[in-house]
């Protein structure tokens, strides 16, 4: 494989009922942590991550099977609760994923508000995203070309699912995720594959509450009537997982460009480039599967993302068959170490907005939590340093003197207007 530059639950059986992998037996082992704080029911563990919209925690939920279960507790930030755009963006990202069941996508189990901060929690896949896997490898001979397959294929059955979802009244609901990306794709370390992240999914019902012109998604993955501000569809999404796929491929990314507008251009203008012309041992058959997935013209696309799959599996068959979760542990196991499995990184012990601590080191009652951990009262700060051994200090002083700047500049300009005044009256 050429020098990379990307640097910047079920049985393969076809089978795709709409369940969902909700075993209590299947949780991962994790560490007993001690828990920082409570929200609600939700024990806080550590932040996972903080961006400039919401914060997300691992969080530990009590059970009736008396088993607790760890999830990932998302939560807006304490100053975006005023955003009404904002918060409607999120609950109805949290009403869209609590109704969809499937077992290549991370579930949403509840959603709400407590407290007053509007919040949900979703399935916690302990492992690694699809960017970092990609980074990693990129570094160590890359992905192989069955595992790159299968991932997508995966995905796939994941859009299709979502794609073809109905609401209760068994309308469809017409949703199209939007933002699929190495980002929004997480490998577990048993080997599965879950699709995340609806904040910006659209369905048919929402359709005109979307902003003309605003664009949606990650930028170097959006698709080209994406790009123009015109109206997407199942297949906008086929386009985004075509790059993916050629990036799974080859290690390199396929549109980014240094900048938003060279980046659309790139979408727009320049043809996908053949993955054999950077892995020539990608078989014909799926590069052809890739370059039609990357088609500028949706008509041009697969027409759904079942049919995307089916020529992944296809070609698998090829190639020895389907891949088992064993080989994708194995690629994870030759890729990451025992220091890249922790749950929470040795940083994660920062809250933000209210909480109700339990940890020692913070306060016992509910305290208020800035991006850097506890702000802490003044009588709970320690102590000023002490002055260094041999600094001049008057004797008998407990402690150094001092005096504010605004006394310093008063006293200093009341000195300039007495010299002046007694310049004045010794020259008359």
């Amino acid at each position: 494989m050429a020098g990379s530059e990307y640097g910047s639950l079920f049985d393969d059986d076809g089978d795709e009922r709409t369940v969902v992998d909700l075993d209590l037996d299947d949780q991962p082992a994790v560490p007993h942590y001690p828990a920082l704080a409570v929200f609600g029911p939700f024990e806080i563990l550590g932040r996972l991550a903080r961006g400039g919209m919401a914060e997300v925690y691992l969080a530990r939920e009590p059970t009736a099977e008396g088993k607790p279960r760890h999830v990932v507790l998302k939560r807006i930030l304490p100053e975006r609760e005023d955003d009404a755009e904002f918060i409607r963006m999120f609950r109805e990202e949290a009403a869209l994923a609590r109704n969809l069941y499937h077992p290549n996508v991370c579930h949403v189990y509840e959603a709400g508000e407590l407290d007053g901060r509007t919040f949900m929690t979703l399935e916690w896949v302990y492992g690694v995203s699809l960017r970092d896997l990609l980074r990693r490898a990129s570094r160590q001979g890359g992905i192989p070309i069955r595992i790159a397959c299968h991932v997508a294929a995966r995905v796939a059955a994941a859009l299709d699912y979502v794609h073809r979802a109905t609401g209760v009244d068994g309308k469809q609901l017409a949703i199209v995720h939007r933002d699929v990306s190495p980002h929004n794709v997480m490998i577990g370390w048993d080997g599965r594959v879950k699709l995340l992240d609806f904040g910006i999914a659209k369905t048919s019902e929402a359709e005109e509450q979307t902003e003309a012109g605003v664009l949606k998604g990650k930028h170097a993955y959006l698709a080209p009537e994406q790009a123009r501000g015109r109206a997407v569809d199942p297949r906008t999404d086929i386009f985004a997982l075509g790059i993916v796929l050629h990036e799974l491929l080859t290690g390199r990314p396929l549109y980014h460009r240094e900048g938003l507008l060279p980046t659309l251009d790139a979408i727009l203008n320049e043809p996908a480039p053949t993955t054999r012309a950077v892995r020539p041992e990608v078989p014909p058959a799926i590069d052809a599967i890739v370059l039609r997935a990357l088609a500028k013209d949706p008509a041009s696309r697969f027409p759904t993302a079942g049919h995307l799959r089916e020529a992944l599996e296809s070609a698998l068959d090829t190639l020895g068959g389907a891949v088992t979760q064993s080989e994708v542990i194995e690629l994870l196991d030759a890729r990451f170490g025992p220091d890249d499995r922790v749950p929470l990184p040795e940083q994660s012990a920062k809250l933000t907005g209210s909480f109700s601590a339990l940890s020692e080191s913070y306060s016992s009652v509910s305290a208020s939590y800035g991006p850097f951990g506890l702000i802490k009262k003044a009588s709970e700060r320690p102590p000023a340093p002490a002055a260094p051994a041999g600094s001049p200090v008057a004797v008998g002083a407990k402690e150094p003197i001092s005096i504010p700047i605004p006394w310093l500049v008063a006293g200093g300009t009341a000195l300039l207007v007495g010299a002046a005044v007694l310049t004045w009256l010794i020259a008359s």
